[in-house]
């Protein structure tokens, strides 16, 4: 069997597919047996849907990119796609191993640049490694803690001959709990005066919320949201669910003043801006996770769901947190409704879409997307790296299995990679997109506001740009929001692309301490 047909059997074994890409003459020999092949029209794109497709689904996704140009343009989204930890298999082409003495055009150490921000790096060197490379990189991308891996295929290789072995792969065995740890944690909770959770992004790649929501009516506490989560982390409905934590090392002590005991079950402690304050000072931390950060208070490597199920078996009800309702939600939004602010616009959205998967990269607007719309079980996701333009691909990637995602996403974010609508057109993907246009880059604005004054006025930081026209010339049709936002009945029909502009208030947000 030829190299190539090897790499199409191989993934076609794994039930991993469709192959996103763009290829170039590297990829050409590799790709002649593949038949389900989403073409996007820059490399980025095509890592980008194949991380929002990995984390909704929960299973490997996979990418074809074009060796050197095409593993370069996707780094940010390879870096986002590690933060995110989506378990996504990153394959390439790479020159003809006979001419590589010579340094031939498009050749390049692949492996040095996918470098630490892949979990699992290889080069192919004979026809013997495709089947068996390609099975451990995807069984690698879903071992704790999931991310990219990435396997490189010479030319050469494609044409030379082996045997398909059909060696056998596995999803690996999270089932981690120490009963010791359990007793532990429980005496910990039994010893505090006010313990707090926080509940981070494993709990909902795990599939883990009526875990925690159980463990949480069970001691009674307040439930936070880990800081800058990529994706639904609590249900929000649950009145145990205190809102989620800033990032700042400010706020967090702020918000976690009066808890001793914080109980951190699978998240992280993502922080920004750098400010003086210490992190959380006297407070005891524990941090129970299958893919523990290390950065701050004790750790027990578990499976965070299958922990809290066992805890709730032994622990003592501490307290009855019930988190008062926010009355001033309506009188807000009252109040911005001339001027189209973001909690006016956004309870109008959740009227509509409080059903849908929201894919968020509003930016200056995601504190208000997440307040108002929510989390549900696999609702909610983001890029934890903080990178822009990687929404529109992933929208368009949780779209191929799910016909209700609505994309929220500013003016700026969405020009980084605008070209995704010509995919979304061509494989009819049903992606609403709704675009929060302030002109302007206005997360910035509110930085230099905050740390450095009057660079918030720079030219550089404000534009106009036209998304109905160039969302309607790749083929995608377009409109224009007023102050009614009756468009959003519009967006919200048929099962077909679309993308709503409104234009919103350009006042500048005080998003920074």
């Amino acid at each position: 069997m030829k190299g190539y047909e090897l790499f199409a059997r191989t993934l076609n074994d794994l039930r991993i597919g469709p192959v996103f890409g763009n290829p170039g003459s590297t990829e050409i020999p590799m790709l002649r047996e593949i038949k389900d092949y989403v073409l996007t029209l820059h490399d980025s794109i095509s890592v980008g849907m194949a991380d929002g497709l990995a984390q909704y689904t929960g299973t490997p996704s996979i990418v074809n990119l074009h060796t050197l140009p095409g593993v370069a343009n996707s780094m940010a989204f390879i870096h986002t796609a590690r933060l995110n930890r989506s378990p996504v298999v990153i394959t390439s082409g790479q020159q003809d191993n006979r001419h590589v003495y010579y340094e031939p055009l498009l050749s390049h150490d692949l492996l040095s640049l996918v470098s630490d921000a892949v979990k699992y790096r290889y080069e192919v060197r004979n026809p013997e490694d495709i089947e068996r490379s390609l099975k451990r990189a995807a069984m690698k991308s879903l071992e704790p803690p999931m991310g990219p891996v990435f396997v490189s295929f010479p030319m050469d290789v494609m044409e030379e001959e082996a045997d398909y072995i059909g060696l056998a792969w596995k999803y690996p065995n999270t089932a981690l709990v120490d009963m010791a740890e359990v007793e532990y944690v429980a005496k910990c909770i039994e010893e505090a005066a006010s313990p707090a959770i926080i509940s981070g992004s494993e709990i909902d790649a795990y599939g883990s919320m009526d875990d925690a929501v159980n463990f949480a009516e069970k001691v009674g506490c307040p439930v936070y949201a880990e800081p800058l989560s990529s994706r639904a982390c609590f249900r929000s409905g649950n009145h145990r669910f205190a809102g989620d934590i800033l990032p700042a090392t400010t706020a967090m002590n702020m918000i976690l003043m009066k808890n001793d005991l914080i109980l951190n079950f699978g998240g992280d402690f993502t922080i920004y801006p750098y400010l003086q304050s210490p992190l959380l000072p006297g407070k005891k931390v524990i941090t129970i996770s299958l893919s523990p950060s290390f950065k701050y208070g004790e750790f027990i490597t578990s499976h965070p769901g299958l922990f809290m199920r066992e805890l709730t078996k032994i622990v003592k009800p501490k307290g009855d947190f019930r988190r008062p309702e926010d009355l001033s939600a309506g009188s807000v939004a009252a109040r911005e409704r001339r001027t189209l602010g973001m909690n006016y616009v956004l309870q109008k959205v959740r009227k509509k879409f409080h059903d849908y998967v929201i894919v968020d990269e509003a930016i200056s607007a995601s504190v208000a997307v997440r307040k108002n719309l929510g989390y549900r079980d696999r609702s909610y996701f983001t890029a934890k790296s903080g990178q822009l333009g990687w929404a529109t691909p992933a929208a368009a990637g949780i779209s191929m299995k799910n016909p209700r995602v609505l994309e929220i996403i500013g003016d700026g974010s969405m020009m980084y990679t605008v070209q995704t609508l010509w995919t979304v057109s061509q494989y009819n993907l049903p992606l609403k997109i709704l675009v929060l246009d302030n002109q302007g880059y206005s997360i910035l604005k509110s930085f230099s506001t905050s740390f450095y004054p009057g660079v918030e006025k720079a030219p550089f930081l404000s534009f106009r740009t036209n998304i109905v026209k160039i969302s309607e010339a790749f083929g995608v049709e377009a409109r224009e929001g007023d102050e009614s936002l009756n468009e959003l009945d519009w967006l919200a029909e048929g099962e077909m692309a679309k993308v709503l502009v409104v234009h919103v208030d350009k006042s500048i947000p005080k998003l920074f301490f």
